[in-house]
């Protein structure tokens, strides 16, 4: 039987998932808004990287100013 694990196997580290981090969320009462989850909807659709998405969350921050 296959344990699943969140811990890479190179480095020995915790790995955290954004499905992960959803359910951590969750329990702290905190929810994505509707702008948010459609932004990480798109940056998901286009395959873009951890620092891709961050460089177009900022964009979107700073258009709502």
């Amino acid at each position: 039987m296959k344990k699943n694990s969140a811990r890479s196997v190179q480095n020995g580290q915790f790995i955290l998932t954004s499905d992960r981090g959803e359910k951590i969320s969750a329990i702290e009462g905190l929810r994505l808004s509707h702008r948010m989850a459609a932004i990480l909807r798109e940056s998901r659709a286009r395959g873009l990287s951890g620092d891709e998405r961050r460089t177009l969350i900022k964009e979107q921050a700073s258009r709502k100013k």
